[in-house]
């Protein structure tokens, strides 16, 4: 009977293959990975600053805040901004009740706030809203 040591080629070939087949799903997984961690950084950041909006809008008064929809702006004028190709664009209108749309003062606002932003060459945006009650 003869001695066999080491590993026939065949034997080889075939760890390699099972190696590259491992190794290929794992770097699949990891570019689909950072695909889903870069979506939902930008979702986070589109609803905090849409919150923030939000915000700046509610801490006006019920009298001094205005009618009507904005035109979308950038979010920062500053190029060197992280937020410069980010839009913004702010809608208050009258509600009732019923939260229906009304053409009339029936001391109550809602305000919709919507942050645009580019995600693999797409338009996404997300919207955040709230209602002011005249007191």
């Amino acid at each position: 009977m003869k001695n066999k040591q080491g590993f026939s080629l065949l034997e080889v070939l075939l760890a390699v293959f099972l190696l590259e087949i491992g190794l290929l799903a794992v770097a699949s997984f990891y570019s689909y990975s950072m695909q889903v961690t870069k979506y939902a950084r930008n979702q986070t950041t589109a609803a905090n600053l849409a919150q923030g909006i939000l915000d700046e809008e509610l801490s006006i008064t019920y009298e001094n805040l205005p009618i009507g929809t904005s035109t979308k702006e950038r979010y920062s004028l500053d190029a060197s901004s992280p937020f410069y190709n980010w839009e913004k664009q702010v809608s208050v209108t009258y509600i009732d009740l019923n939260l229906t749309e009304q053409s009339f003062d029936t001391n109550m606002k809602k305000i919709i706030v919507t942050i645009f932003f580019q995600e693999s060459g797409t338009e996404k945006s997300i919207q955040t809203a709230s209602i002011k009650a005249r007191h």
